[in-house]
């Protein structure tokens, strides 16, 4: 077992007794954790709207206050938890239910102190002229092209003079022939910049000649002269990047690369993809592109702009937090898009115990972010660090201290929630991993059953659907859902596949299961599935690709394209009973909603919205 350092808030007697006293018994109606109640995405709330006036329910409330992320919400006792960065730093939000006002918002733990510390270091480290904050040349250093999106600190009359500013510090900095421009392998010391972004095509250019020439000069890396280029001869150029984009599929050796770019290849390349386009960035064409796409910086990272880099989880797909808030009586558990799970008092938000799954556990966070919420069962929280030193920790809810990891189960994490069940007597978690769905006895962690049927390798999301001996899980990517079938003869466990059907491809927006059937957004758009034999009833564009709810026998869906609509949960047909377009806040809406006493909770980005749908 890893030793731990959790940061750990001692508990007083004072505050003890208060969290004994705040506890109360658990509503049916509340929304207290990822999915709802079971976590089975199903809520208690009855006597819902059937149908929708035109435009939509009544907004009860609405604030911007929420921060950005992709965290959704947990609702109990009159008060809504989530998390979102606020200025760029990752916070734990409490709302009122009644009106959304903010209770409580709080950087749990240490991390404040440690974001001041890692500031200081950042300045110390980059700040070469002394003047306490990164000039445009600086920045680059410290966090590549990159640093625009947070350099906010311009004024808009000013625009166009600190665009020409930043574009020609940028040439003249990293410009090593001195031509005034910067070619692909210059351009690529500035990390992250978009080349084929800003490299603007020219509609009366010689696309032909201008493809032979580049090709030409690609050609000058072949130090073999045997006409091609293999990866060694790329390597640290900007080829290297684009290999596998140039380098085609041969149809005769089973569609594969033979590794080599040829003079062809290059010059299909450099005609089709980047046709029209010199390969040079001039300052013009920089200037441009920084006016039109990051026109509200003025070419200085101030502390406070450091602190809204590196206060978070940062991610091309979205910053922000990404797991959803679990309450359980009196505490609040959380866990942070780079990690960091903490135990906080529902009441103030003061961290009771905080530990890192990357730092305590050694566990590997996945591409896009930790994205699971935590699960309580009994004196447990369970979370997923991932790695070889166990894919699940159960943690004492009440210390953190680690009570088991699954040293059988060693798959990385990907972006599952856990849940638990009882299968064949035996109370166990099931969790979906990188490479399989699977089965851990809750007494130790020890292995039970896996099934790989429906990983694929890239991103595994939806929570797994639990019924019985019987288990469903889905994932996108060309993948689709599958029921397995988990089986035991003594102490002998099995997963049995059932059927499998690539219809059933849900990404990242949960499935439900109502009596007999599943519904949830597939490659078909909405299809409603019966569980036990995958036959499918019917399948339905409806709002697109998204997430859903249920409660009352209605279906509450929301698409990432930002329209909400009601639906009747029934197999005999997609019935829509409203629908509503909404705001669109710049990201996709991948926020799952939630519902309690009657109120719909729909979060997109910093904006929260409460529906009237009782």
């Amino acid at each position: 077992m890893p030793a731990i350092s959790p940061l750990r808030c001692a508990l007083t007697g004072a505050v003890l007794m208060s969290l004994v006293a705040s506890a109360a018994a658990v509503d049916p109606d509340d929304w207290p954790q990822w999915r709802g109640p079971q976590r089975e995405g199903i809520g208690a709330s009855v006597g819902l709207l059937q149908s929708w006036p035109e435009g939509g329910p009544k907004v009860k409330w609405k604030v911007d206050t929420v921060g950005v992320g992709y965290s959704s919400l947990a609702i109990a006792d009159g008060r809504v938890f989530t998390q979102g960065d606020l200025n760029g730093v990752e916070h734990v939000i409490a709302l009122s239910a009644e009106d959304g006002r903010v209770i409580w918002q709080v950087q749990p733990g240490q991390l404040g102190e440690q974001l001041d510390a890692a500031v200081a270091e950042k300045i110390k480290q980059f700040d070469k002229d002394g003047n306490g904050s990164l000039n445009v040349v600086e920045a680059v250093a410290a966090y590549g092209w990159n640093f625009a999106k947070y350099d906010l600190g311009g004024a808009p009359e000013q625009k166009d003079q600190l665009a020409h500013s930043r574009a020609d510090t940028i040439v003249k900095a990293f410009d090593k022939d001195d031509d005034g421009k910067l070619d692909a392998d210059e351009a690529q010391q500035v990390r992250g910049l978009e080349m084929l972004r800003v490299d603007r095509d020219d509609k009366e250019a010689d696309v032909a000649a201008i493809a032979s020439a580049r090709t030409d000069k690609a050609l000058q890396l072949d130090k073999n002269q045997d006409g091609k280029l293999d990866r060694q001869e790329v390597r640290n150029s900007w080829l290297q990047r684009e290999f596998n984009r140039i380098d085609s599929r041969d149809p005769a050796n089973d569609n594969k690369m033979d590794e080599l770019l040829t003079d062809e290849e290059l010059r299909e390349y450099f005609t089709r993809i980047q046709g029209g386009r010199d390969g040079l960035i001039t300052t013009n064409e920089l200037q441009e592109h920084f006016a039109k796409q990051y026109p509200d910086g003025d070419g200085e990272l101030t502390a406070n702009e450091i602190r809204a880099i590196d206060g978070g989880y940062r991610n091309g797909m979205g910053d922000g937090p990404r797991g959803t808030p679990t309450v359980d009586g009196a505490r609040l558990y959380v866990e942070g898009g780079n990690g960091h799970v903490s135990c906080l008092n529902v009441a103030d938000g003061a961290t009771i115990w905080q530990v890192s799954l990357r730092d305590d556990f050694g566990g590997g966070r996945p591409g896009w972010g930790y994205s699971e919420s935590p699960l309580i069962v009994d004196d447990l929280v369970i979370v997923t660090p991932g790695g070889n030193g166990g894919t699940l920790a159960a943690l004492d809810k009440n210390t953190g201290e680690v009570i088991w990891r699954t040293a059988g189960v060693t798959q990385a994490a990907h972006y599952s929630s856990p849940v638990v069940a009882t299968i064949h007597g035996v109370k166990q978690i099931v969790q979906f991993a990188r490479e399989s769905v699977f089965g851990v006895d809750i007494k130790d962690g020890s292995p039970l059953w896996s099934y790989g049927g429906a990983a694929n390798g890239t991103a595994n999301c939806a929570t797994p659907i639990v019924r019985g001996n019987f288990v469903f899980s889905s994932s996108s990517y060309g993948t689709g859902g599958g029921l397995c079938e988990v089986r035991r003869e003594g102490d002998q466990w099995s997963a049995t596949e059932i059927y499998f059907d690539k219809r059933m491809a849900n990404h990242h927006g949960g499935i439900v299961r109502i009596d007999d059937y599943i519904y949830g957004f597939g490659s078909g758009g909405l299809i409603c599935m019966n569980l036990a034999t995958g036959e499918q009833a019917w399948a339905n564009r409806s709002v697109g690709k998204g997430s859903l709810v249920a409660s009352d026998g209605l279906l509450f869906l929301l698409s990432e394209n930002h329209e909400l609509a009601l639906a009747e949960a029934s197999p005999g047909e997609y019935r829509e009973l409203g629908r509503v377009k909404l705001e669109n806040h710049g990201r996709p809406s991948w926020a799952h909603p939630a519902i309690a006493k009657g109120v719909l909770y729909v979060r997109d980005q910093e904006s929260l919205t409460a529906y009237e749908v009782k």
